[in-house]
C-alpha cells in the first residue's frame, strides 16, 4: 500500500508539474503574439505620423503662399473676377462654364 500511495502522489505531482508547464509555454506564445501584433500597429501609426507631417509641412507651405502678393492677385483675378485699372477682359461666348 504504500508504494500505491507514493505513485499517486507522484502522479499528481507529475499532471501540476505538466500544468504548469503548458501555462508557462501557453503565455508565452500568446504574448508572442500580441507582440507582433502591437509591432505591426506600431509601424502603422508610424506610417500615418509620417503623413500627417508631410501633410503639416504642405499646408504650412500654403499658408507661406497666401501671404504672398502674386497669390493674393491671383486668387483675386481667378475667384473675384478683379481686375487691374486699365485691364479690358475678353469673355469667350463659346465656351460652356465647368468645361
Amino acid at each position: 500500500m504504500a508504494k500505491r500511495r507514493i505513485n499517486v502522489y507522484g502522479i499528481i505531482c507529475f499532471i501540476f508539474i505538466v500544468f504548469i508547464i503548458g501555462s508557462t509555454i501557453y503565455n508565452v506564445i500568446n504574448q508572442s503574439i500580441l507582440i507582433r501584433e502591437y509591432k505591426k500597429e506600431i509601424a502603422t501609426l508610424k506610417d500615418e505620423i509620417k503623413k500627417e507631417d508631410d501633410e503639416i509641412k504642405k499646408l504650412n507651405e500654403e499658408i507661406k503662399n497666401y501671404k504672398k502678393d502674386e497669390y493674393i492677385e491671383k486668387i483675386a483675378r481667378e475667384r473675384l473676377k478683379m481686375v487691374k485699372p486699365g485691364e479690358l477682359i475678353y469673355i469667350d461666348v463659346n465656351k460652356k462654364e465647368g468645361f
